[in-house]
């Protein structure tokens, strides 16, 4: 039971990282040329990051605190996604 809830927990924290990047992906597909790839590269770094911290605690955390710790460090990962994923938009931005 306790690797379903692990699972939803997970699942749950994804979709909030998804709703990060969504708002400035139509911008990151959009743009092309050099600060277009650019842009995509640092998003794609903030994404990865963010997935990182949201797994990181299953392997660390004792086995009755992984989804209070996923929780905690996934919203962290979630708060430097934004600010990398807008760093990324404003990138893109200059692209063609």
């Amino acid at each position: 039971m306790e690797i379903v809830a692990t699972a939803l927990v997970l699942l749950i924290l994804v979709a909030l990282g998804a709703l990060v990047v969504l708002p400035a992906l139509p911008l990151l597909l959009r743009s092309r040329g050099r600060w277009g790839r650019l842009g995509r590269t640092i998003a794609l770094c903030g994404a990865s990051f963010f997935l990182t911290w949201c797994v990181v605690p299953i392997f660390v955390f004792p086995s009755g605190e992984v989804t209070v710790g996923m929780t905690m460090f996934a919203l962290y990962g979630a708060m430097i996604e934004a600010v990398v994923v807008a760093v990324a938009a404003a990138v893109a931005a200059y692209g063609d």
